[in-house]
């Protein structure tokens, strides 16, 4: 089976109809393949409202998956220039709040290198991002799973992010908060 080049360009865009797919289902589906290897159940509303998922264990209560994508802007950004056949940013430095023009900039711009300690802080601050975003009651005993390119850090140990981010999900209402790498089997790591 093959994936056309316009739909293959739409899911690294996160465009309709693969955003679901992108941003929801296969985060959950690496989750699951790392941390529940058997037993698992998976049901997926596909709506805009919370959670994302139900988890269901043999014999438990179905528990709510919320998912996110911290620095998702800079990752759509980088799917655009794989479209245009230029080089392509790796990782753009930028927060997803940023205006769209700083964006296109950076596009054009194409390779440049960063530091693996503003690489660092680009993602923590950008997960840090979300958490704020999701701390909310209504999400009490959920799963969070804030999908971020840990891999643009590949140097950097699980250690070194859970002692940057774990206080910070400490904080939140969820249950277990993980950040999982946006690479296929790249990194899950446990916060909370």
């Amino acid at each position: 089976m093959s994936i056309s080049a316009p739909d293959l360009q739409a899911y690294r865009e996160g465009r309709a109809p693969w955003k679901k797919l992108k941003d929801e289902i296969v985060p959950v589906e690496h989750f699951l393949s790392e941390r529940y290897q058997v037993d698992a159940r998976i049901r997926f509303p596909l709506n805009d409202e919370p959670p994302d998922a139900w988890l269901t264990l043999a014999g438990a209560a179905s528990v709510g998956i919320e998912v996110t994508s911290a620095h998702a802007r800079a990752q759509v950004e980088v799917g655009k220039s794989l479209a245009a056949g230029a080089a392509v940013p790796g990782f753009i430095p930028l927060p997803d709040e940023a205006p769209a023009v700083v964006f296109a900039r950076a596009r054009k711009r194409g390779r440049i290198l960063n530091s693996r300690a503003s690489v660092d802080e680009i993602i923590d601050r950008a997960i840090s991002s979300r958490f704020q975003r999701k701390n909310q009651s209504k999400f009490a005993g959920y799963i969070l799973l804030v999908t971020a390119p840990l891999r643009s850090s590949p140097h950097r140990s699980p250690d070194s992010i859970r002692a940057a981010l774990s206080h910070e999900a400490q904080l939140l209402p969820f249950a277990e908060v993980y950040v999982l790498d946006t690479a296929r089997r790249g990194m899950l790591i446990q916060l909370k």
